[in-house]
């Protein structure tokens, strides 16, 4: 094992042998003295982990995964890989091993820091230059990419930043209205299974989700990899006890104050936020006047009724961006930390493994697992549905969810979709300040995570709350009910917080329903209910027939109205031409039916001029325009008209629904 000196504990070369399948191949430090394709029995499918299944599909990728401590069982190590396959014919030193057309590696970091894309940004060019050397035997750039990590990620005055390639924005662009729903499903410490395949974007999205709680990708993933499981798993390290932990308190120290440095680098600076045009709708606005009368509050938990800076909230048009600025100082001045976050989701047996090999699999069924957010791109995680409450689709951003008593419990209220379609509306405009694009505060991704700040403190502050307060309905009664009986929410409400003295009890976008809540109601549940997406494809199908009946309707009503005309001409026609009239029409029909050669043709155009030497006109009878062609016109109308009504009557159904 590696010495607890510096953040970064190795770097790791994993490559793929068509016999043994995934190894490792180099390590530095070594992993396990003495042998140098060995890897600790702890971390025993580490290469798996590495080298992604699937992974042969892509020239290049990019894996963040957890592994738990080898030394401390409170501990996890963040592991990201950079991997890549190219050509044999690349190879300048081609050894034995190597029968396949491609060569397929990767280049891994495993830190004890959660510093995901910082790290990924500088090993994709390490990853390059490894490749780009053709010689895979030479490993000093791996012995110098060690050394250099750490000594910059100890320069405690250069803070390095957290969210590198976790884009907020991006996550809001793609899941809507349906990314607070995401958000308030990891409060409920179910099991969610996240399904996609190439592995960067399956990670990224699920540790974008974490950057919106929080302090949670900073500190709440302390032991996210951590279980004691109720049988002995080779994927897992086996610790006699609890307490173990061989880093020295000073290194521990340490780790702690560059994670410091790495949250306070995010905070905007207050005379930054000054020059910020800010025009957020009364993000936290005073709390309607609506208050429950005999509900007993506790000075420990509960606001004081003088206190000066108090959120307040007021969703009218007229007040939209008229507190905004008062709020986000506000913001800024509390301390988090004593207000309860990172909420300890991520412990006593509730995991989150960004991403998940098929060997682990039996890790998900363990009894002391409780729960566990993870992204997987086997399908066999996909199908095995006993597996989750929850399976996540990312590439067709779909949410699914078989228990009816949890889909109640993830249903968004009125006051929830006004929040998420603020935040979608500000990230969805366009920008035309090519000196600010993607740089700007407001639907940026600072601004992204400060508004859901603002929402989980107001949801914390508003579970003090007893049961059957008015406030307690803005977030979901049913919802609040099972948040309570979370072990990170008995965690959390077992001490007080004094950070959230200043923010008031209910929804920030608290307020009286009006016609665009309605609206909204609508099109949420059109887009994301089962009966909704079948309701929007009736509808779909309905204006295509309706369309389609339309034209028919129009062409037999002018084919009646032709028949009409025509009969109304014969009435015209003197009898004695009518014997003319049938010798003429006996020909038309022979025309129709007999031409098939060129000489049927020509009989045909000297019979017609024989008739019309003789003075006959070409010209349909009365009754053959009465019997074939008015009243075979009528029945074609009336089927018409009657499918119109079928469909008009369709159409009605659907809009009562």
């Amino acid at each position: 094992m590696s010495d607890c000196e510096g953040p970064i504990l190795y770097v790791i070369v994993v490559g793929f042998h068509h016999k043994k399948g995934c190894q490792v191949e180099y390590s530095f430090p070594a992993l396990v003295p003495d042998a140098p394709n060995e890897c600790p029995p702890g971390w025993k499918y580490l290469p798996t982990l590495a080298l992604p299944d699937g992974s042969h599909n892509y020239d290049e990728d990019t894996v963040y995964f957890h592994l738990p401590s080898l030394t401390d069982p409170k501990r996890t190590v963040y592991g990201i890989s950079c991997y890549r396959q190219i050509p044999v014919d690349q190879i300048k030193n081609r050894t034995a091993d190597i029968t396949r057309g491609t060569v397929q590696k990767s280049v891994c970091v495993l830190s004890k820091l959660p510093l995901y894309g910082h790290i990924q940004v500088k090993m994709a060019l390490i990853t390059h230059a490894y490749f780009d050397e053709g010689d895979f035997s030479k490993v000093s750039l791996l012995e110098d990419t060690y050394h250099h990590l750490n000594s910059v990620l100890l320069q405690n005055e250069q803070a390095p930043q957290t969210f590198v390639g976790l884009s907020a924005r991006d996550f809001i662009l793609q899941w809507r209205h349906k990314a607070l729903l995401l958000f308030k499903l990891l409060l409920l410490e179910k099991r969610v299974i996240f399904y996609r395949s190439p592995v960067q974007p399956l990670c990224s999205s699920i540790l974008t989700l974490l950057s919106l709680h929080p302090l949670m990708i900073e500190k709440g993933l302390e032991q996210s990899a951590c279980v004691k499981l109720s049988r002995p798993m080779s994927p897992m390290p086996d610790f006699s006890d609890d307490d173990s932990p061989v880093c020295t308190p000073t290194n521990t120290a340490n780790n702690h104050i560059l994670l410091d440095n790495c949250i306070n680098s995010e905070k905007p600076s207050s005379e930054e936020d000054k020059d910020l045009d800010v025009t957020n709708a009364n993000l936290i606005a005073e709390n309607h006047t609506h208050t429950e009368i005999g509900v007993e509050v506790t000075e420990a938990v509960m606001p004081k009724t003088n206190e000066p800076d108090k959120i307040c909230r007021d969703v009218s048009t007229e007040a939209i961006g008229e507190n905004v600025q008062n709020n986000i100082n506000l913001l800024s001045q509390i301390n988090l930390e004593n207000c309860g976050v990172p909420l300890p989701i991520f412990t006593k047996g509730c995991l989150c493994l960004p991403y998940l090999s098929l060997p682990y699999l039996d890790l998900l069924s363990d009894m002391k697992v409780r729960g566990y957010v993870v992204g997987a791109t086997n399908i066999l995680f996909k199908q095995k549905r006993q597996l989750s409450d929850v399976l996540v689709d990312i590439e067709n951003f779909k949410i699914e969810c078989q228990d009816l008593e949890l889909r109640k419990q993830l249903h968004l209220t009125t006051e929830d979709l006004r929040f998420a379609d603020y935040i979608v509306k500000h990230v969805s405009e366009e920008k035309h300040d090519v000196f600010l694009d993607g740089v700007g505060w407001e639907g940026g991704d600072e601004w992204i995570r400060a508004q859901f700040k603002i929402y989980l403190l107001c949801l914390l502050k508003t579970s003090y709350l007893p049961e059957g307060s008015r406030e307690l309905e803005h977030f979901n009664v049913s919802y609040m009910s099972t948040l309570k009986e979370t072990n990170n929410y008995k965690l959390w409400n077992s001490s007080a917080h004094s950070g959230l003295d200043g923010i008031s009890c209910g929804h920030p976008f608290a307020g009286q329903l009006s016609v665009s809540d309605m609206k909204l109601r609508l099109a949420h549940t059109m887009q994301n209910s089962e009966g909704g997406r079948k309701l929007n494809q009736a509808m779909a199908s309905t204006g295509r027939v309706v369309a389609t009946t339309s034209k028919a309707v129009g062409g037999a009503l002018s084919q009646a109205k032709g028949a009409f005309s025509n009969w109304w001409s014969n009435l015209l026609v003197s009898p004695d031409v009518q014997k003319g009239l049938e010798a003429t029409n006996e020909n038309i029909s022979q025309e129709e039916h007999s031409p098939n050669t060129i000489d049927d043709v020509e009989q045909s155009i000297d019979s017609l001029n024989m008739h019309l030497a003789n003075g006959s006109i070409l010209h349909e009878n009365y009754e053959e325009n009465k019997n074939c062609n008015l009243h075979s016109m009528i029945p074609n109308v009336n089927e018409s008209f009657g499918e119109t009504d079928d469909i008009v009557t369709v159409t009605s159904k659907i809009h009562v629904v």
